[in-house]
C-alpha cells in the first residue's frame, strides 16, 4: 500500500492522528482484535497439523520432537493475547468477556496452558522448574541431578489439542464479530492511503 502516512514516533501517533483519548483506546482495541484473530488462527491451523496429520501416532516412540515443537507453537499462539504486550498501538490484551461463556473443562485448559507458556515455553521460570539441583551420592562419587520441569514433559495430548483448536477457533470467530462491530466506528479516524498499481506477473508464474 502506498501513500504519504508515516509513524515516525510511537508515543505520537496519537497526536498525529489528531485522535481523543477516547478514540486512541477504541483503535488500540481495535488493533488487539485483528491481531488476535491471527493469533488464533496459528494456534487453530498448529493444533490441525497435529491432529490431522496423525502425529500423534505412536507417540513418543516416534514423531517426539515434531509433536513437542508443534505443541510449544500452538500454546504459544494461543496464549499471546491474554499477555501483557506493552504495545502503544494495542490493548495490553483482550477483553475478559471473550471468555464469559467457556465452560469449566475449557476453562481450566485455558489456564493451563497460559501458565505453560509462561513457565515452561516462552520463559523458563525458575521457580515453576525447581530449579535447584539435587546431588545423589554415588560410589563413584556426587553426582548432580538438575530438577528442571520441561516443555518436553507436558506436551498437550490428543484430547487436549482437540480441544484447544476449538477454543482457538471459537475465539478467533469472536475476534472477527468484533471486528465486525467495531469497524464502522473507526474507519472515520483511520489513516488513508492510495492503493498501488498491483506488478505484473512474470509470464508463465501465478500471481
Amino acid at each position: 500500500m502506498g501513500g504519504d502516512f508515516k509513524l515516525d514516533v510511537m508515543p505520537n501517533v496519537q497526536q498525529e492522528l489528531g485522535l481523543s483519548d477516547e478514540q486512541f483506546g477504541r483503535l488500540r482495541l481495535f488493533n488487539r482484535i485483528l491481531i488476535s484473530y491471527n493469533d488464533f488462527r496459528q494456534a487453530c491451523e498448529v493444533a490441525s497439523l497435529l491432529l490431522d496429520g496423525d502425529l500423534y501416532r505412536n507417540y513418543p516412540r516416534e514423531n517426539r520432537q515434531l509433536v513437542i515443537a508443534l505443541n510449544m507453537a500452538a500454546v504459544v499462539a494461543y496464549s499471546r493475547p491474554f499477555l501483557n504486550s506493552g504495545s502503544e498501538l494495542a490493548h495490553n490484551r483482550l477483553p475478559g468477556r471473550l471468555l464469559r461463556d467457556f465452560i469449566t473443562e475449557e476453562l481450566n485448559l485455558h489456564e493451563r496452558v497460559l501458565i505453560d507458556r509462561n513457565t515452561m515455553m516462552a520463559h523458563s521460570d525458575a521457580d515453576a522448574n525447581v530449579s535447584i539441583p539435587v546431588v545423589i551420592e554415588t560410589d563413584r562419587g556426587p553426582v548432580v541431578i538438575p530438577m528442571n520441569a520441561s516443555a518436553y514433559a507436558t506436551p498437550l495430548l490428543p484430547e487436549a489439542m482437540q480441544l484447544l483448536r476449538a477454543m482457538a477457533l471459537k475465539l478467533q470467530e469472536r475476534c472477527f464479530a468484533l471486528r465486525q462491530e467495531m469497524e464502522a466506528e473507526v474507519i472515520p479516524f483511520l489513516p488513508r492511503v492510495q492503493p498501488e498499481a498491483p506488478d505484473d506477473p512474470e509470464p508463465g508464474r501465478c500471481s
